[in-house]
């Protein structure tokens, strides 16, 4: 009897914390956008990366990693099941998001959360990057770099008045660029839970070529 009792309270339980999580995931529902510029020569030094942005006659230095919708703790994903992006979308995002399987999977599991249609949502992710201005020692760097994250912190608010740059890292190295802005595109704190884990002191920026 002591067993059904807790079995009945525990799916109820399940019950209310799904349907919380579900409208905690609506489209549209956030408090502001997390952009994230990738270093991809870190990505192609994994033993599984994608062959589009690091064959040998391709060398990106940062890309765009994603644009997603944070809660100021926390973030949605998920919010929708429509997952068709339009190949002329995906084409259009090769420059600036150089895999096609980045692409997709940024729009089903962050873009779906932003209440825009897939071309307004990559849209403003290329309006936003265009925007930025990347320090020229980060341009297309031919040896590694060893450099303090608070430098490259630094150089990016330098040559980007107002925003607050969070750097992290893979061990010791450069990993992404982490700005956070208002849901209007402008420059704003992070929240709580966007830090930089970056444990040493000195870093390296693998180089592009």
């Amino acid at each position: 009897m002591i067993g059904t009792h807790f079995f009945v309270r525990a799916i109820l339980l399940a019950l209310i914390f799904s349907s919380s999580a579900f409208a905690e995931g609506e489209p549209g529902r956030f408090d502001y956008y997390l952009f994230t510029l990738s270093w991809s020569p870190e990505h192609c030094s994994e033993a599984r990366h994608d062959s589009s942005q690091c064959g040998t006659d391709r060398h990106y230095s940062f890309v765009v990693h994603g644009l997603w919708p944070q809660y100021e703790k926390g973030y949605p994903e998920s919010c929708s099941t429509s997952r068709q992006i339009p190949e002329n979308v995906v084409e259009e995002m090769q420059d600036i998001m150089p895999s096609r399987h980045l692409i997709k999977h940024e729009w089903q599991k962050h873009g779906t959360c932003s209440g825009l249609k897939v071309k307004d949502y990559f849209g403003l992710i290329k309006k936003q990057y265009s925007q930025i201005k990347i320090p020229d020692e980060f341009a297309d760097p031919n040896r590694p770099i060893t450099i303090a994250p608070q430098q490259i912190k630094s150089q990016f608010e330098a040559a980007n008045p107002g925003m607050q740059i969070v750097v992290a890292c893979k061990g010791r190295y450069l990993q992404e660029v982490r700005i956070c802005y208002d849901r209007q595109m402008r420059p704003r704190e992070c929240g709580a839970n966007i830090r930089s884990n970056c444990r040493n002191s000195k870093i390296i920026v693998r180089p592009v070529k």
